[in-house]
């Protein structure tokens, strides 16, 4: 690693937050902060990032999943909590580890080392939106999605379907919150149920565009704005 990894621990449980920061302690390169409820964490997040979150979810003011639902772009997110029934909604927030407690120190290490090989992948991509990617949830387990391969995405209500180069992915999630993660310049959502790559437009047939063979529909009221960008 050529970088300190931070680590962000929120709990309204002292204890809990003595033990996650004890195990952290024992590593190199790590920094720590911590906050006693989600409101301060999100208040913190915005002058300050981390590489980590290790998230409650029985907590006063906001709950752990309040705190998902609110935050954007979120790091590795490693659920700590007494309750295992949690845990389907917590993957469905494609939550990097579940952990229950009381957490042993071996099974604390084998989740953060889910987060050193994310962090250490990161570490080695130059930059470009060529190197970047996305984990999408399918089919219970985390699939790697290069952005630059996407073609277009489309909203199944509470699932989307993304299209790219390489295949089609089905996953639970909502079409704006995977476009907030896609870069504004590159990606627009043309529609109510389509977001798609610009770059990857082949041409404009009416009220739609065409891409890799299939037509996308575009609203009436973004049609200018979309031929607008397309001709930049």
């Amino acid at each position: 690693m050529t970088k300190s990894i931070k680590c962000l621990i929120v709990d309204d449980e002292p204890l809990a937050i003595d033990v996650i920061e004890n195990y952290l302690g024992r590593l190199k390169d790590v920094e720590t902060q911590s906050c006693q409820n989600a409101v301060e964490a999100l208040q913190l997040m915005k002058t300050e990032t981390f590489n980590v979150v290790f998230l409650d979810i029985e907590m006063p003011l906001l709950t752990g999943f309040d705190f998902l639902k609110t935050v954007k772009n979120p790091p590795a997110i490693i659920i700590t909590t007494a309750y295992r029934e949690y845990a389907v909604e917590g993957f469905e927030y494609e939550v990097t580890d579940y952990l229950v407690k009381p957490i042993s120190f071996p099974r604390f290490m084998k989740a953060f080392e889910r987060v050193l090989k994310i962090h250490d992948h990161n570490e080695e991509q130059p930059d470009g939106d060529s190197n970047q990617f996305l984990f999408l949830k399918v089919d219970r387990k985390l699939v790697k999605i290069l952005i630059q391969d996407i073609l277009h995405i489309e909203s199944l209500k509470d699932y989307i379907r993304v299209t790219t180069t390489s295949g089609v992915f089905i996953s639970y999630q909502s079409l704006t919150s995977i476009t907030e993660k896609l870069p504004p310049k590159k990606f627009m959502r043309i529609h109510r149920s389509f977001t798609v790559a610009l770059d990857k437009v082949n041409s404009v047939e009416g009220n739609c565009v065409e891409i890799g063979g299939a037509l996308i529909p575009i609203s009436r009221e973004l049609k200018q704005e979309v031929l607008k960008l397309l001709n930049k």
